[in-house]
């Protein structure tokens, strides 16, 4: 180790310092840096268990999170979706089913007029009527539908302009609440894939960067 050369207040003038050492012994103890600096003392180990321990934490915090209680797996029960009855079509239902869980009430809402609701077939268990009674801009009707399957129906006065619609009840669908769209429900088990995947990344990126940067100040002096 390269030993230091200090000046001293009482030094005799003249008298060669050259070969002279300082009493004081410099050491370098285990933990310490050459610069005289200490460092952290964290080892690898403890680094690597750190790691490791946050990785584990993150999945058990995961895990917990997907434990919901059974009417949040089933979808958004209770909600209020819009129909909306306009020109030739409803919207939505004619270009596309209206694809919601069971439970949710489907709000029709009458915008041009000379329409109505006929049912032509649901499930066997359902008992939807519909709205034969032909109505104007204004009026608004709604059901709750309950009975998982496809519902089919269309407008008496328009239906040789193709004005039929389609609602379809899935289990486990979710609805965004402005148009009754469906929304694709992601699996739990993928979520926490996820998740412990990007944990993985960070901690692998911070210990690959603790290493290469401090990894050789932790070397044990031959």
């Amino acid at each position: 180790m390269a030993q230091q050369r200090l000046s001293r207040s009482d030094d005799v003038p003249g008298q060669s310092h050259v070969g002279m050492t300082d009493p004081v012994v410099e050491t370098r103890a285990k933990g310490e840096r050459c610069d005289g600096a200490e460092t952290s003392g964290v080892s690898r180990r403890a680094v690597l268990g750190g790691g490791i321990g946050t990785s584990t934490t993150l999945l058990a915090q995961q895990e917990d999170g997907d434990e919901e209680p059974d009417d949040a797996e089933n979808g958004e029960d209770g909600e209020t979706v819009t129909v909306e009855l306009v020109d030739f079509a409803y919207e939505p239902g004619t270009d596309s089913p209206l694809v919601i869980p069971p439970g949710t009430t489907v709000e029709f809402v009458w915008i041009t007029d000379t329409h109505n609701i006929a049912v032509d077939s649901q499930p066997d268990e359902a008992d939807w009527e519909g709205h034969d009674p032909i109505e104007d801009t204004g009026f608004e009707y709604e059901f709750t539908f309950e009975v998982p399957g496809t519902y089919e129906f269309h407008c008496d006065p328009h239906l040789s302009v193709g004005m039929v619609g389609t609602i379809q009840l899935e289990e486990g669908a979710t609805t965004n609440g402005d148009n009754g769209t469906a929304l694709p429900v992601i699996p739990g088990d993928a979520i926490t894939l996820a998740v412990a995947t990007i944990a993985a990344l960070v901690v692998v990126t911070f210990m690959a960067y603790f290493f290469i940067k401090y990894g050789t100040e932790y070397e044990e002096e031959p």
